[in-house]
């Protein structure tokens, strides 16, 4: 799945998918673990071959905030810290049992400097990365939690079925109590 995407999206020989698969090591994550700590520094990007991840905050009140939801082939990090090499603000949980693939800020770097062409591959999570948050923002500004909750049952119905009420909550901004008057009435 991680061969088939890169290809995808960029143009490497078979010598330099060969470096760039070797770089990705597989880690299988329980669910409920924690992938990334609030104040530790990003140094792993995670492919997800199967399960899911979430991003998330934890307010002072100890709510909680989801920022994205990864599922099966997708990439996730604490984009910004795993960039900046600053502390992350947020934490990076398994929400099921998963597959990764793992890659150090290392490796990545390296791959960058010595396959000039996994530059497509980085500008594709920037990008990728950038539309969702953008996309969830102008939702969250925009549109009331029942407006969300069918715009999540027509565009991302899986995120419903897949997510307890309290991820799913987490991940709308709402309350668990809201979510099941939404659910009932929808």
């Amino acid at each position: 799945m991680l061969a088939d995407l890169i290809q995808k999206i960029t143009t490497l020989d078979e010598e330099q998918l060969a470096i760039v698969i070797s770089c990705f090591k597989p880690v299988v994550a329980k669910k409920n673990e924690q992938m990334l700590e609030y104040g530790a520094v990003a140094n792993r990007l995670f492919f997800i071959n199967k399960g899911c991840l979430r991003l998330y905050y934890r307010n002072e009140d100890q709510t909680i905030a989801t920022r994205f939801m990864a599922f099966e082939n997708t990439f996730l990090t604490s984009i910004v810290s795993f960039i900046s090499r600053e502390p992350s603000s947020e934490y990076i949980q398994a929400v099921e049992m998963s597959e990764l693939l793992v890659i150090t800020y290392e490796d990545f770097s390296y791959l960058r400097k010595t396959i000039p062409k996994w530059d497509k591959m980085y500008i594709h999570i920037l990008e990728y990365g950038l539309t969702v948050i953008t996309s969830k923002l102008g939702n969250l500004l925009t549109q009331n939690a029942a407006e969300r909750y069918r715009n999540l049952l027509k565009n991302n119905p899986e995120l419903i079925q897949r997510l307890s009420n309290s991820n799913l909550a987490a991940y709308m901004n709402i309350s668990p109590e809201t979510l099941s008057r939404l659910k009932s009435q929808i």
